[in-house]
């Protein structure tokens, strides 16, 4: 059976802005073994994007429910999924009309899933995001955000930057989440770790269904731990709205990876060496085992001792230019010296670096701190493991639909 859970807060900034919050989500359950959920995030520019993002969660997941039925392959759910993106899109058109505002009033971010038993459908528009925990216990990213060089995110209405698709890997979780909580499981430190660039630890913290319980506690009391960790992000880490939706299932056999996989970095020593990396490439001759160019080839020296040198000055150097050029030499040291000081003070302060949402910090990329997870052994254990010959039809059964949505 899938569990699922999903929290929605505003942001502190819209807060402290008196900003209403422009996240929104929706969960649809058919039955044990389908959910469709969707995240969309209004965009801050956009004066009635919170209501665009709330028409795009419940067209999208509506429209999932009605037709997911009728599929009969891989291709038909993503055509299903295709379709629900372009009737988020019209119902947010005749909104705007019927309000005779412009569209683009109206902006948001659009992302859904489909999760039928271990297989993940999905589609994608803008800067949210979904993470999988594969079958093999790896977390992983399935999408990418979608910004253009300066930093702007493509909303719903750029249908050329849309994606579809199905995952590649089996999976026994996923993660959906605006922008101002995505963004915290892939801090700046990590972003090019060639073993894993996600935060896995904060990962876990969310998806493991050891350290959730959600079969044994349910899923109003995981919403209720969840919320209270977020409340606690603190305002440096994310003050924009924060969202976070999660689909679980439990009966899937997952492998663990080793226990280093698990284990929360060292934020401190990754800064150093960021910041380190960052001065070096800024300025690599403050450093004393920064390479120097090749030395010059030696010039040949006659060995002719007929005639003896001179210290004279030629006819070409006259003597008060050679006492000038002299006197420089002498100087230069001095200005380099201070010059090098002044630079070495400017470059040990830390690189500036900018968050996501153009908010200007030294210490966003920094996630929040991760509360402990259970480790267990190579395998999770599970209840309730289905055998695929024995598994419930994925019709949806009318009866046990469930809906939640929720807008802060």
């Amino acid at each position: 059976m899938i569990y699922t859970y999903g929290v929605s807060l505003p942001g502190t900034y819209h807060i402290k802005h008196d900003i209403v919050c422009q996240d929104s989500f929706m969960i649809i359950q058919l039955g044990k073994e389908i959910s469709i959920a969707a995240v969309a995030d209004g965009l801050g520019s956009a004066e009635h994007s919170d209501i665009g993002s709330k028409i795009a969660v419940t067209v999208t997941t509506e429209h999932c429910r009605q037709y997911i039925a009728t599929a009969k392959k891989a291709s038909d759910i993503l055509d299903i999924i295709r379709a629900a993106f372009f009737a988020a899109q019209k119902a947010i058109e005749k909104e705007a009309a019927k309000q005779d505002h412009a569209i683009e009033h109206y902006d948001t971010t659009l992302t859904l899933a489909v999760l039928i038993r271990d297989t993940l459908y999905y589609g994608h528009s803008g800067d949210s995001g979904i993470i999988a925990l594969t079958t093999q216990g790896r977390y992983e990213p399935v999408t990418k955000q979608q910004r253009d060089p300066e930093g702007r995110v493509f909303p719903l209405f750029f249908t050329d930057k849309w994606e579809f698709g199905r995952y590649s890997e089996k999976v026994s979780g996923v993660l959906m989440a605006t922008d101002g909580m995505l963004e915290t499981f892939f801090p700046i430190y990590i972003k090019n770790d060639p073993v894993s660039n996600i935060h896995v630890s904060l990962a876990q913290f969310f998806m493991d269904k050891k350290s959730l319980r959600i079969d044994e506690v349910g899923q109003k009391a995981v919403e209720a731990r969840m919320k209270e960790y977020m409340e606690a992000i603190p305002d440096e880490k994310v003050n924009d709205d924060k969202t976070i939706v999660v689909l679980i299932n439990p009966s899937i056999r997952t492998k663990r990876q080793g226990k280093e996989y698990y284990q929360e970095p060292d934020w401190a020593e990754l800064k150093r060496k960021h910041d380190e990396a960052w001065r070096r490439e800024a300025y690599p001759g403050l450093f004393k085992d920064a390479k120097s160019p090749a030395d010059p080839a030696p010039t040949s020296v006659s060995m002719d001792t007929s005639t003896p040198a001179t210290t004279e000055p030629s006819a070409t150097q006259p003597p008060h230019k050679s006492k000038a050029r002299k006197a420089l030499y002498a100087v230069v040291p001095i200005f380099v010296v201070l010059a090098a000081t002044f630079v070495w003070i400017y470059a040990a302060t830390s690189p500036e670096e900018y968050d996501g949402n153009g908010y200007h910090t030294s210490q966003a990329a920094e996630p929040p701190p991760t509360p402990a997870t259970q480790q267990t052994d190579e395998y999770e254990d599970y209840e309730n493991d289905i055998n695929p010959d024995e598994a419930s039809e994925y019709a949806p059964e009318q009866e046990h639909i469930e809906e939640r949505d929720d807008q802060a």
